[in-house]
């Protein structure tokens, strides 16, 4: 939370970069699927802050927002 809100106060511009969690084969071990489930959440979070959204796959970019 402290993360998300201290985003919308830093100057100038800035790049996340980060994985993709959501598009694979859902782990089976319980920490690695908590892990996913954080990160997932996190990066929607931060895609909601931001102005550009881009997501990039074998070096081809999709912008999202």
């Amino acid at each position: 939370e402290a993360f998300l809100a201290l985003l919308p106060t830093l100057p100038g511009n800035l790049i996340l970069v980060s994985n993709e969690v959501g598009m694979g084969i859902v782990p089976l071990g319980e920490i690695n699927r908590q892990f996913q489930d954080e990160q997932g959440r996190l990066n929607q979070a931060v895609a909601q802050l931001a102005k550009h959204v881009n997501f990039i796959a074998a070096g081809l970019p999709l912008s999202l927002k």
